[in-house]
């Protein structure tokens, strides 16, 4: 692999996790968007601002997918990102096992990661409040949140069993087709 392949397909994956990563905060200006459309004339500029602020962030997000998955050759260029390097070739000798072994362990960590301050932040207020599990609205996502921490947790600490899985799975297919 070249220098200049590794920089692409870097870029297209930190194109594609940035934008599906702002998925949730351009939801969030969406939905804050009914509440400045009441009768209120006080309401109608705030309104405005935030939409304003909303195509801001939206335009952003587009011109940073159209520079890191279509313009990477030209991003590559101006950033000087395959210069300075002694080879021109990357040598991967690396077993297939051991790649989707160390992005079973990535992917559980940013689940782990993700789902664990929430879960104690739900379980915090949960035993603060002193609610009845049942009678309590925000019981389905403490749920969810212990559910998603666990499976961080197994997917980091259970990677070669997934890719046992995983190969066996693949080994089934193959014989399958042919």
């Amino acid at each position: 692999m070249t220098i200049r392949t590794f920089w692409t397909i870097f870029l297209k994956i930190l194109g594609i996790w940035l934008v599906l990563d702002s998925v949730p905060e351009i939801i969030g200006f969406l939905s804050a968007l009914p509440f400045f459309g009441n009768d209120y004339a006080d309401n109608i500029f705030g309104m405005w601002i935030t939409f304003a602020i909303l195509l801001l962030v939206i335009g952003f997000y587009i011109i940073i997918l159209r520079l890191f998955l279509f313009k990477t050759n030209w991003l590559i260029d101006k950033l000087h990102l395959d210069k300075g390097f002694p080879e021109e070739n990357i040598d991967l000798n690396v077993p297939k096992p051991a790649i989707i072994s160390v992005a079973t362990i990535v992917i559980g960590g940013i689940i782990f990661v993700d789902g664990l301050p929430l879960f104690c932040s739900n379980l915090f207020e949960f035993f603060q409040q002193k609610n009845i599990f049942r009678e309590d609205p925000n019981s389905g996502w403490l749920i969810f949140q212990f559910v998603k921490t666990i499976i961080g947790y197994l997917l980091m600490t259970n990677s070669k069993t997934v890719v046992g899985f995983i190969d066996k799975y693949t080994d089934k297919e193959r014989n399958r087709i042919n």
